[in-house]
């Protein structure tokens, strides 16, 4: 008898407790309509090439890998249009760990393009370090190279945009 005693109070303190959080939680959403967005999805685009996107630096860049296996970064400005690279510095690691390769960037034609190409591997881990002034932390990007064509979006696996 006693036991149950301390059960039903204990189960009252709990429902008392947690009451106020999931009342809070539903009332998130009562002050407006969600015609005009959506919570917790985010909108993957590819680059201007097909490239994939990196939205973690300012200026956002677009990592694109040509036919011939030379990697190019191409810098987009606030409206998505292609801007002139202006001193940021970009380099690559990839490859095994063992053995790993390091690739360096130059401007060429407004736009920065490997030193080397890359290897035709199916799947290659990257490292990609911005940095987009002299004094600026860099930025690393972490992604696999994997070239094979999506089913959904037909865009190259690291560039994918429907976020399987």
């Amino acid at each position: 008898m006693k036991i149950n005693r301390h059960l039903a109070a204990l189960s009252l303190t709990i429902g008392c407790l947690f009451t106020p959080l999931s009342t809070r939680a539903g009332s998130q959403h009562a002050d407006h309509q969600h015609a005009d967005h959506q919570h917790a999805v985010t909108e993957i685009k590819a680059g201007p090439n097909g490239g994939r996107l990196i939205r973690t630096v300012e200026p956002h860049a677009e990592f694109f890998v040509k036919p011939d296996r030379y990697a190019q970064i191409t810098f987009l400005d606030a409206d998505g249009q292609i801007a002139a690279p202006s001193g940021q510095v970009v380099s690559l690691v990839g490859g095994d760990r063992s053995n790993p390769i390091k690739v360096s960037f130059a401007a060429v034609d407004g736009l920065l393009r490997s030193a080397s190409p890359l290897p035709d591997q199916p799947n290659i881990p990257i490292i990609l370090s911005i940095k987009s002034t002299s004094d600026a932390k860099t930025v690393r990007e972490r992604f696999y190279l994997n070239q094979s064509i999506c089913g959904g979006c037909d865009y190259e696996e690291y560039a994918c945009t429907c976020g399987h």
